[in-house]
């Protein structure tokens, strides 16, 4: 399930996206400020950006320096500011992806999303890692061997491989990783503990998934 976090100070804007790109299985997070939304984006895995230009507390244009400063995150912007001098500055001055003036059709944000989000390979790997993934078949490979994971351990394990090297909470994780969302956390210690055996079975000497006390978790790779 791939995440978007939505920006936009408008709640009925908001929430028309948020039910469309739901119905179409995406998860959303929706913020109507750029400080809360920032700070999301520091410490959550997040898939795309939709931004609004016209926020309460900054610049949209502001927000999408900030995420440039950081990030390549794909950042789709939702405007009703349609002056030309404002796209080829959001499109080529500061590395916005997309460009959509108000008002717009949500399935023609959808559409944009789901374009923009084929232009990034799916399962990007560090070339020297030593995973990899195969999404028609669901099944990972760990130094070239396949792991024995259930769905929901495969879904967890491919998230943090594709997302390494940072923290991915708890609460995050089973939210989204579940098709039912589960409220217990020691859901997620359980699979997170079968994942670590998994990868032992193979290379003992390996403990790729780091747990960080009170937080959640990260997978570790060397760039």
């Amino acid at each position: 399930m791939r995440h978007i976090l939505i920006l936009e100070d408008d709640r009925t804007i908001a929430e028309s996206i948020t039910f469309i790109l739901e119905q179409d299985a995406f998860s959303c997070q929706w913020f109507d400020n750029g400080h809360d939304a920032l700070e999301y984006v520091e410490n959550n895995a997040v898939d795309l950006m939709l931004l609004d230009v016209g926020l309460p507390d900054m610049s949209g244009f502001d927000v999408l320096r900030k995420v440039r400063m950081k990030s390549d995150l794909p950042v789709v912007i939702i405007s009703a500011r349609d002056d030309e001098s404002d796209q080829v500055l959001a499109l080529e001055g500061l590395g916005a992806n997309g460009y959509i003036t108000k008002p717009f059709s949500p399935r023609l944000v959808v559409a944009n999303v789901r374009a923009q989000l084929r232009r990034v390979n799916p399962n990007r790997q560090n070339p020297k890692s030593k995973f990899s993934i195969n999404q028609a078949m669901q099944k990972i490979l760990f130094h070239n061997q396949e792991l024995t994971l259930t769905q929901t351990e495969f879904k967890i394990l491919s998230h943090l491989i594709q997302h390494p090297n940072r923290v991915h909470t708890r609460e995050y994780l089973m939210k989204n990783i579940w098709d039912n969302p589960v409220s217990d956390e020691k859901t997620i210690n359980t699979h997170i503990k079968t994942i670590r055996k998994r990868l032992h079975e193979i290379d003992p000497k390996s403990d790729p998934i780091e747990t960080h006390r009170g937080m959640g978790y990260s997978l570790i790779e060397i760039e």
